[in-house]
Protein backbone atom coordinates (compact mmCIF):
# COMPACT_ATOMS: atom_id res chain seq x y z
CA UNK A 1 0.00 0.00 0.00
CA UNK A 2 2.80 2.12 0.90
CA UNK A 3 3.58 1.98 -3.20
CA UNK A 4 0.51 2.99 -3.97
CA UNK A 5 0.28 6.18 -1.78
CA UNK A 6 3.75 7.15 -3.50
CA UNK A 7 2.68 7.03 -6.57
CA UNK A 8 -0.81 8.94 -5.89
CA UNK A 9 1.92 11.56 -4.18
CA UNK A 10 3.76 11.84 -7.87
CA UNK A 11 0.02 11.89 -9.44
CA UNK A 12 -0.36 14.76 -7.41
CA UNK A 13 3.18 16.37 -7.42
CA UNK A 14 2.27 16.16 -10.80
CA UNK A 15 -0.83 18.05 -10.95
CA UNK A 16 0.34 20.97 -8.84
CA UNK A 17 3.23 21.12 -11.18
CA UNK A 18 2.41 20.64 -14.19
CA UNK A 19 -1.98 21.13 -14.34
CA UNK A 20 -2.65 24.25 -12.45
CA UNK A 21 0.05 26.68 -14.01
CA UNK A 22 -0.51 24.97 -17.75
CA UNK A 23 -4.45 25.89 -16.93
CA UNK A 24 -3.03 29.35 -15.79
CA UNK A 25 -0.57 29.87 -18.61
CA UNK A 26 -3.62 29.33 -21.07
CA UNK A 27 -6.12 31.55 -19.36
CA UNK A 28 -3.78 34.39 -19.68
CA UNK A 29 -2.86 33.75 -23.19
CA UNK A 30 -6.54 33.69 -23.91
CA UNK A 31 -7.37 36.90 -22.11
CA UNK A 32 -4.32 39.29 -22.53
CA UNK A 33 -5.63 40.20 -25.96
CA UNK A 34 -8.77 41.84 -24.49
CA UNK A 35 -7.46 42.78 -20.95
CA UNK A 36 -8.04 46.57 -22.09
CA UNK A 37 -11.90 45.71 -22.61
CA UNK A 38 -13.00 43.60 -19.64
CA UNK A 39 -11.62 46.55 -17.12
CA UNK A 40 -9.66 46.39 -13.99
CA UNK A 41 -11.63 43.14 -12.54
CA UNK A 42 -10.17 41.20 -15.03
CA UNK A 43 -6.58 42.07 -14.03
CA UNK A 44 -7.13 41.47 -10.44
CA UNK A 45 -8.69 38.13 -11.21
CA UNK A 46 -6.14 37.12 -13.52
CA UNK A 47 -3.66 38.08 -10.22
CA UNK A 48 -5.63 35.78 -8.08
CA UNK A 49 -5.46 32.88 -10.33
CA UNK A 50 -1.84 33.42 -11.01
CA UNK A 51 -1.35 33.44 -7.16
CA UNK A 52 -2.85 30.17 -7.19
CA UNK A 53 -1.13 28.51 -9.42
CA UNK A 54 1.91 29.57 -8.07
CA UNK A 55 0.84 28.43 -4.78
CA UNK A 56 -0.28 25.10 -6.38
CA UNK A 57 3.50 24.51 -8.33
CA UNK A 58 5.58 25.05 -4.81
CA UNK A 59 3.25 22.60 -2.69
CA UNK A 60 3.75 20.27 -5.94
CA UNK A 61 7.49 20.56 -5.16
CA UNK A 62 7.69 20.59 -1.58
CA UNK A 63 5.68 16.96 -1.97
CA UNK A 64 8.31 16.20 -4.58
CA UNK A 65 11.24 16.63 -1.96
CA UNK A 66 9.37 15.78 0.50
CA UNK A 67 9.10 18.17 2.18
CA UNK A 68 7.85 18.69 5.74
CA UNK A 69 5.42 21.22 5.12
CA UNK A 70 4.33 20.03 1.74
CA UNK A 71 1.02 18.54 2.15
CA UNK A 72 -0.21 21.80 4.10
CA UNK A 73 0.61 23.67 0.98
CA UNK A 74 -0.29 21.26 -1.62
CA UNK A 75 -3.55 21.24 0.28
CA UNK A 76 -3.83 24.74 0.25
CA UNK A 77 -3.27 25.02 -3.54
CA UNK A 78 -5.66 21.96 -4.25
CA UNK A 79 -8.30 23.80 -2.03
CA UNK A 80 -7.86 27.32 -3.82
CA UNK A 81 -8.20 25.88 -7.40
CA UNK A 82 -11.26 24.87 -6.22
CA UNK A 83 -12.38 27.53 -5.40
CA UNK A 84 -11.36 29.48 -8.50
CA UNK A 85 -12.40 27.01 -10.68
CA UNK A 86 -15.82 27.15 -9.44
CA UNK A 87 -15.90 30.94 -9.30
CA UNK A 88 -14.64 30.73 -12.91
CA UNK A 89 -17.99 28.79 -13.66
CA UNK A 90 -20.60 31.17 -11.94
CA UNK A 91 -18.82 34.60 -12.27
CA UNK A 92 -15.44 35.51 -14.20
CA UNK A 93 -14.52 38.67 -16.22
CA UNK A 94 -12.17 36.15 -18.24
CA UNK A 95 -13.14 34.57 -21.57
CA UNK A 96 -14.79 31.10 -20.84
CA UNK A 97 -16.09 28.13 -22.85
CA UNK A 98 -18.44 26.93 -20.36
CA UNK A 99 -21.97 25.83 -21.90
CA UNK A 100 -24.99 26.94 -20.56
CA UNK A 101 -26.26 24.72 -18.09
CA UNK A 102 -22.82 22.99 -17.44
CA UNK A 103 -21.56 24.84 -14.72
CA UNK A 104 -23.55 22.61 -12.07
CA UNK A 105 -21.88 19.21 -13.29
CA UNK A 106 -18.89 20.91 -13.87
CA UNK A 107 -18.59 22.41 -10.10
CA UNK A 108 -19.09 19.31 -8.82
CA UNK A 109 -16.74 17.37 -11.07
CA UNK A 110 -14.29 20.33 -9.41
CA UNK A 111 -15.37 19.87 -6.09
CA UNK A 112 -14.96 15.84 -6.15
CA UNK A 113 -11.61 16.26 -7.69
CA UNK A 114 -10.51 18.50 -4.79
CA UNK A 115 -11.56 16.10 -2.22
CA UNK A 116 -9.91 13.36 -3.89
CA UNK A 117 -6.44 15.10 -3.73
CA UNK A 118 -7.57 16.34 -0.31
CA UNK A 119 -7.85 12.40 0.67
CA UNK A 120 -4.72 11.85 -0.86
CA UNK A 121 -2.52 14.41 0.90
CA UNK A 122 -4.34 13.39 4.21
CA UNK A 123 -3.42 9.84 3.66
CA UNK A 124 0.38 11.44 2.68
CA UNK A 125 0.36 13.15 5.82
CA UNK A 126 -0.43 10.49 7.71
CA UNK A 127 2.05 8.11 6.27
CA UNK A 128 4.51 10.87 6.81
CA UNK A 129 3.42 11.46 10.62
CA UNK A 130 3.70 7.77 11.24
CA UNK A 131 7.08 7.87 10.41
CA UNK A 132 8.21 10.61 11.97
CA UNK A 133 6.87 9.30 15.41
CA UNK A 134 8.72 6.19 14.74
CA UNK A 135 11.86 7.86 14.78
CA UNK A 136 10.44 10.23 17.59
CA UNK A 137 10.01 7.62 19.95
CA UNK A 138 13.40 5.44 19.67
CA UNK A 139 15.66 8.19 18.44
CA UNK A 140 17.09 5.87 16.06
CA UNK A 141 15.95 6.82 12.40
CA UNK A 142 13.76 4.28 10.22
CA UNK A 143 15.91 2.04 8.28
CA UNK A 144 19.29 2.63 10.37
CA UNK A 145 20.74 -0.43 12.07
CA UNK A 146 23.38 2.02 13.43
CA UNK A 147 21.69 1.47 16.84
CA UNK A 148 23.00 5.36 17.50
CA UNK A 149 20.20 8.03 18.29
CA UNK A 150 19.48 10.96 16.13
CA UNK A 151 20.48 14.49 16.84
Amino acid sequence: MASGSRILAQLLSSYLLIWAPGTFAIELLTALPLIRVRGPAAWIELLVHGIVAITCAVGGRMLRIASPAGPVVAAAGVAARALIGVQSLFWTTLPTDVAPGTGLPRALLTCANAVFWLLVIRSISRRGARAGSDEGQTGVRPGSDTGQTSV
